[in-house]
């Protein structure tokens, strides 16, 4: 999938971790629910989708001649609330009317995370259905020219 060798995406996943409520916080619910209207019933479990993509990279060395390889991996967790707001960014998008590209999730991740690799943005998309497929070297494009015209760093 366009992957470099010195840098292989061993992970790219969206976890589904059902979260429990306290009674006090459904209580809290349904009493704001009937203030607003009798639609639904709060429910005691919710879901946390945090992100987690892990990353590993060629290093080399030479000690005393021979030259030596491994990878070295760097897991990034990607916490619930952040990956909520990234949604949030491109939802916002698409209820307007537009089509979201590559180049606006990359930037919607370059504002949610503050910083990132092509490596381990790409790896974050591949956990979403409409960037399954995206390639290392389609984020790397974006970035490229999300730097040009001076909305990153």
């Amino acid at each position: 999938m366009g992957d470099s060798p010195e840098v292989i995406i061993s992970r790219s996943e969206r976890l589904r971790i059902p979260k429990v409520l306290d009674s006090g916080r459904i209580a809290k619910l349904r009493t704001f629910r009937t203030r607003i209207t009798d639609w639904t019933e709060p429910s005691a479990e919710v879901f946390e989708e945090p992100v987690i993509v892990a990353v590993k990279e060629k290093r080399e060395r030479v000690v005393e001649g021979r030259k030596l390889e491994w990878y070295d991996e760097i897991v990034k967790d990607h916490l619930h609330d952040d990956v909520a707001r990234f949604q949030d960014l491109i939802e916002h998008k698409r209820a307007a009317g537009y089509v979201v590209s590559v180049r606006d999730a990359v930037l919607a991740y370059m504002l949610v995370f503050k910083s990132g690799t092509k490596s381990m943005i790409t790896g974050f998309l591949r956990a979403f259905p409409d960037w399954k497929e995206v390639d290392v070297s389609t984020v790397g494009e974006a970035l490229s020219k999300l730097k040009a015209e001076g909305l990153i760093s």
